[in-house]
């Protein structure tokens, strides 16, 4: 019985380097209805290129090209496209190069050329059905450590209701600019986002309140809040298969610099993560303290200059937000999911319960009807999500 076609979007995508053209349009014949093909004549090419491609699953790459040669551009792909099944072909012997590339490329496989048709064909079906075990386990890895993160966060939840908020918010704005921008950020930029600050939950609430508001620290209580993240980064070291987000978080908080090896390799890959973070963290600060959003997105531009398709990324995020004054101040049974705090709330007590710039969601209301039942009746001051805004108006003027 033969197999129903793929649809051309889900189809996986090979991509080809040589620097001789007649060559590429070989390989493109014989590869052709294996799946989406894509040719680059060199290196530098070939990896601007492959960060458009959202389902690269094979490189085949030349071994000598002028530039960068071709055990180069595998260890590059090999440290940026991870998943990326690479195999290397060449027409000369040198076999120290084929060492090379094996050791630092991680290749799967090493190809003579001319390398026959059937052969070639072969060793690329090899090669997807090992990019999809490779995105399998892929897959299994983050559904087991998103299951042993999630404790913590739901911990987090309980003992720090504000701390949770901030981190939330970061994690939402995180996945959205990425989307925005391409950058295909990850779970492990989202986990280090929500898991950077665990280390608060033990600290009093004035200090806490300080780190959530950026204000001025007094003697030892930056060492206090150092060993408390120190704390915390010991705990998450027990979880196994967390190296990707122990790295982001020790690239985007300075006092966990030198909590663990990070090779010159593994910072270059995750910088552009490790700046996003960077960014998206500072614009919630500036939130909480309650910057108008304008203002914050131009004090973002002066303090991280060269980001400007990033921060344009934010704003298209933030939508109206950016452009008018959408504050308004609803019943507590009105508010929903996707609302932003625009003014703090405390307990009766004075108790940060949720800084500005906290993101609503489920169990939002529950929680802050058990920590602040005088509340009940009152209007929470909240930024709505530009899409509902119509629908929420349009209930207050129902309701009179």
């Amino acid at each position: 019985m033969n197999q129903p076609e793929r649809a051309a979007d889900t189809l996986p995508q090979i991509l080809c380097i040589d620097d001789d053209s007649d060559v590429l349009a070989g390989l493109a014949l014989s590869l052709r209805g294996l799946g989406e093909i894509h040719t680059a004549s060199g290196g530098s090419e070939a990896l601007a290129l492959a960060d458009g491609l959202d389902r690269l699953a094979v490189v085949l790459c030349d071994m000598r090209m002028p530039g960068m040669t071709g055990d180069q551009v595998l260890a590059a792909f090999n440290a940026r496209h991870p998943l990326a099944v690479r195999l290397l072909l060449t027409g000369y012997s040198d076999t120290a190069a084929a060492i090379r590339a094996i050791n630092d490329g991680r290749i799967f496989r090493f190809l003579g050329k001319p390398c026959p048709r059937e052969q070639l064909q072969q060793a690329l079906r090899e090669a997807l059905a090992q990019h999809t075990l490779l995105r399998t386990e892929q897959e299994l890895l983050e559904q087991t450590v998103r299951g042993c993160t999630q404790a913590l966060v739901d911990a987090l939840c309980i003992a720090s209701p504000a701390t949770y908020g901030r981190a939330d918010r970061l994690r939402d704005l995180l996945r959205r600019v990425s989307e925005r921008s391409r950058l295909q950020a990850g779970w492990a930029t989202e986990m280090a986002a929500m898991l950077a600050n665990l280390g608060l939950v033990g600290l009093r609430q004035s200090l806490q309140e300080k780190v959530l508001f950026d204000l001025p620290l007094e003697a030892g209580e930056a060492e206090e809040i150092r060993h408390a993240q120190q704390r915390s980064f010991a705990l998450l070291q027990r979880i196994p298969r967390l190296d990707p987000v122990l790295r982001l978080i020790c690239l985007t908080e300075p006092a966990l610099a030198d909590a663990m090896r990070i090779s010159p390799e593994d910072a270059e890959a995750l910088a552009p993560q490790a700046h996003l973070i960077r960014i998206i963290r500072q614009y919630v600060r500036h939130e909480s303290s309650g910057m108008p959003t304008l203002q914050s997105l131009e004090a973002l531009r002066g303090e991280f200059p060269g980001s400007a398709p990033l921060i344009a990324a934010l704003r298209d995020v933030l939508g109206e937000q950016a452009d008018v004054d959408r504050v308004i101040e609803l019943p507590l049974d009105m508010l929903g999911d996707g609302m932003v705090l625009a003014r703090a709330i405390h307990t009766q007590h004075g108790l940060l319960f949720a800084p500005a710039g906290y993101q609503v969601r489920q169990g939002f209301k529950r929680r802050l009807l058990d920590a602040c039942p005088h509340l009940r009746r009152e209007r929470i001051a909240v930024i709505i999500p530009p899409e509902a805004g119509g629908h929420i108006h349009h209930q207050l003027l129902t309701e009179g």
